[in-house]
């Protein structure tokens, strides 16, 4: 079911939606879910609708709703976040495309966000919006400081990857995407007791049981979420021209990005 949301005012000033005034757009499709938000200085519009594998016939006219809606043409947008992955291979390619091709029709900037950050940055993004307690639904980011982000591959293979929340919304990365089908060694050696992570995404079978999971689910990642740290990374002068807007692919236990292998910064 598509979820349609018009924000004219962030509903917490935490959110801060309107810090910029950089008409920005955020696209996420690595999942099941085609996620798409647009946002100027003082509205945000999105689009957020489970598409399972229908995302190159749907993700356009889900665009042109999203801009007509806004009252925006796509020649004025200036900045552009997308989904690079790890994720579905074709997923991360769509939203990789989109990005390029409105970025060049625009002359916007582009910035990549891995699937994992957002991931995270989903659930922190809900726990911010749940501020009434008796309306709300539970986050599943409330309260915790360790994060193991879990975003599914194939069969039994994962993508995993933990970080640290060191404020409300600076994240440091502790080890970076791999994919996997077994436990990996380093989960062990962190210096973090595996009773202090919280996972989130499915749990692997072959996971350690004793690593509590906030959500089991599949991830649900919003683009909504991604606005303000696309537009953070702009303002660090991390964006990259359009046709730079690569995805990021994972291969076993090295993680690589094409013509690009530095990682890319999440705080």
């Amino acid at each position: 079911m598509a979820r349609i949301m018009r924000l004219a005012r962030p509903p917490n000033p935490l959110v801060g939606y309107a810090r910029s005034m950089t008409v920005t757009l955020c696209i996420e499709t690595s999942t099941a879910y085609c996620s798409l938000a647009l946002a100027d200085q003082n509205q945000m519009f999105c689009r957020h609708e489970k598409l399972l594998r229908r995302h190159n016939e749907q993700v356009l006219p889900m665009l042109d709703a999203l801009y007509q809606e806004a009252g925006i043409a796509v020649r004025d947008t200036q900045l552009i976040g997308f989904g690079a992955g790890p994720g579905s291979f074709t997923g991360v390619r769509i939203a990789a495309s989109v990005a390029q091709g409105i970025g060049m029709a625009s002359g916007a900037s582009v910035v990549p966000l891995p699937g994992s950050e957002i991931v995270l940055r989903s659930a922190l993004h809900a726990n911010r919006r749940n501020t009434d307690p008796e309306n709300a639904d539970p986050s599943p980011a409330d309260g915790h400081r360790y994060w193991l982000t879990v975003v599914p591959s194939r069969a039994d293979a994962f993508y995993l990857a933990v970080y640290e929340q060191t404020g409300e919304d600076a994240l440091l990365l502790l080890h970076d995407d791999r994919l996997y089908t077994d436990v990996p060694d380093w989960l062990t050696a962190l210096p973090v007791p595996l009773t202090e992570l919280r996972g989130l995404g499915p749990r692997p079978d072959w996971l350690d049981a004793t690593i509590p999971f906030a959500s089991q689910t599949e991830n649900d990642m919003n683009a909504v979420a991604m606005i303000e740290r696309v537009r953070q990374m702009h303002a660090q002068g991390l964006s990259q021209p359009a046709h730079m807007a690569l995805p990021i692919y994972v291969e076993g236990d090295s993680p690589w990005r094409k013509n690009d292998p530095a990682a890319v910064p999440t705080a």
